[in-house]
């Protein structure tokens, strides 16, 4: 099973565990590495030297703001991962 495996970087539970798995999962179906990132909840998604780090906290999907990282700005509730990928997928192509 090779590829399959994630380690375990914190706890999280079942329902982020869930959203973080469809996130990583609609992100490889159009193409972008997904992987997770520093902290629990978070998926880092990358292409063409291209990266974007984000997070979920209380059902609700945070990226840093760009150019100012110290602010964070939601993204998508937590259930809309599929429309998700499709707008990193975008940002990540350059075609915004």
């Amino acid at each position: 099973m090779s590829g399959t495996h994630r380690t375990v970087t914190g706890h999280l539970d079942t329902d982020t565990e869930t959203a973080v798995l469809a996130l990583h999962s609609a992100l490889r179906r159009r193409g972008v590495a997904a992987a997770d990132g520093d902290l629990p909840g978070s998926v880092r998604a990358e292409h063409a030297g291209r990266r974007i780090t984000i997070r979920l906290v209380d059902r609700q999907w945070w990226r840093p703001m760009p150019g100012r990282p110290d602010v964070t700005v939601p993204l998508a509730r937590q259930g809309a991962e599929d429309l998700l990928a499709r707008q990193l997928v975008c940002e990540l192509l350059g075609r915004l």
